[in-house]
């Protein structure tokens, strides 16, 4: 079949450049602060860079080390009162941070950097879960359909090796699965003289593909050599007999490995029936809040929504659909927009949404959680 995934995905990457003077007999100063030369989004960043250390035509300096390194998965900014947003650093303070995070993702602030009055501070983290998914073949299905079985036949497997890092590698996994069993499955084996090799090929290597064409068994497809087997019988004429073992991906999966499973609560994975790139949206991972007022909040949510669609915002993570109302704040055709503001601390949810039918939602939500005096 086709393959499945394997398409690069665009990022945008955060680069904080900064520098720290530390004087080897002051040990204070490995707690001081570090300078920040650079702090900006690079967009739609390569896969790979080239990492320069210095370009300068006439520089007099000493660097004792230099460390590239990926920072907390908490972007921390501040913005004080009448100045730009900045970026706070997390980690150690012998690193040159201002502030940490602890283990169940608190926020802190060393004593020598703490927020001033009415300082906004904004932290954004990127949550994690358990990667699973659920696809159905509905063409399959409906060709076994008969009076009584609605045609669906169901299988619950753990991915082994490739590794499925996210929810979108289970679906691609899904996927190849469902298009290698609900083909049929061939197996077979062919021998012969290596001077008599199919297609005039020299020599033959497992990995290599056959196209085995039998009508006396009614077959016709395409398979993997998956072992060979050489038998030397005539040396001096360099003859030698080829046993060939091929199988295609419906009768021995060669690309994924599997292991049988237990689902022991229900799967909160939405019900996928085709190719995963097409069923959903962007999320709109670059949503901030901009201005806090009483009774309103501000919001930008860093994208400008497809055409017809929009920013759907709830106050909890559930009920997408154009159908429920019941969490529901409001629905936005806007890049920018104000909600109401109930209390001191509010979570709002947000997804992006089109103008099919029924509409696609982003894959992900957003929350943007504020604690701020009213």
């Amino acid at each position: 079949g086709a393959g499945k995934g394997g398409a690069t995905t665009a990022a945008n990457v955060r680069v904080v450049l900064e520098a720290r003077e530390i004087d080897p007999n002051n040990p204070a100063s490995l707690a001081t602060a570090s300078t920040v030369l650079y702090d900006g989004v690079v967009t739609n960043a390569p896969a790979y860079c080239t990492y320069g250390l210095v370009n300068s035509k006439d520089l007099h300096c000493e660097i004792a080390y230099t460390l590239l390194k990926r920072i907390a998965q908490v972007l921390v900014r501040s913005t004080k009162s009448g100045q730009a947003a900045r970026t706070r650093l997390a980690g150690a303070q012998v690193d040159g941070a201002e502030c940490g995070i602890s283990s169940v993702g608190d926020l802190y602030f060393f004593a020598a950097y703490p927020p001033l009055p009415n300082e906004a501070i904004q932290a954004t983290y990127r949550s994690s879960g358990r990667a699973m998914a659920r696809v159905v073949d509905v063409e399959d299905a409906a060709a076994r359909m008969h009076s009584g079985d609605d045609g669906v036949r169901g299988a619950m497997r753990n991915m082994q090796t490739p590794a499925a890092r996210t929810s979108v590698d289970c679906e691609n996994a899904a996927l190849a699965l469902l298009d290698d069993h609900t083909r049929t499955a061939w197996s077979g084996e062919y021998e012969t003289w290596n001077e008599f090799l199919p297609g005039g090929a020299s020599d033959v290597w497992p990995g290599d593909d056959v196209d085995v064409n039998a009508p006396s068994r009614q077959a016709q497809f395409r398979a993997t050599i998956r072992e060979v087997e050489i038998e030397a019988r005539d040396v001096t004429n360099d003859r030698a007999v080829y046993k060939m073992k091929f199988a295609n991906d419906a009768a021995a999966p060669l690309s994924c490995e599997f292991s049988a499973t237990v689902l022991r609560e229900p799967i909160d994975a939405d019900r996928v029936t085709g190719s995963t790139g097409s069923l959903y949206l962007d999320a709109t991972w670059g949503a901030e809040i901009t201005a806090v007022a009483s009774t309103t909040v501000a919001i930008d949510t860093g994208m400008a929504p497809s055409a017809g669609g929009g920013i759907e915002v709830r106050r909890s993570d559930s009920g997408w659909e154009p159908g429920n109302d019941r969490n529901l704040v409001g629905r936005f055709a806007t890049r920018n927009f104000t909600v109401p503001r109930l209390t001191r601390v509010q979570d709002y949810w947000m997804r992006q949404y089109d103008a099919s039918t029924p509409p696609r939602y982003s894959r992900y939500s957003t929350l943007l959680h504020l604690d701020y005096p009213l």
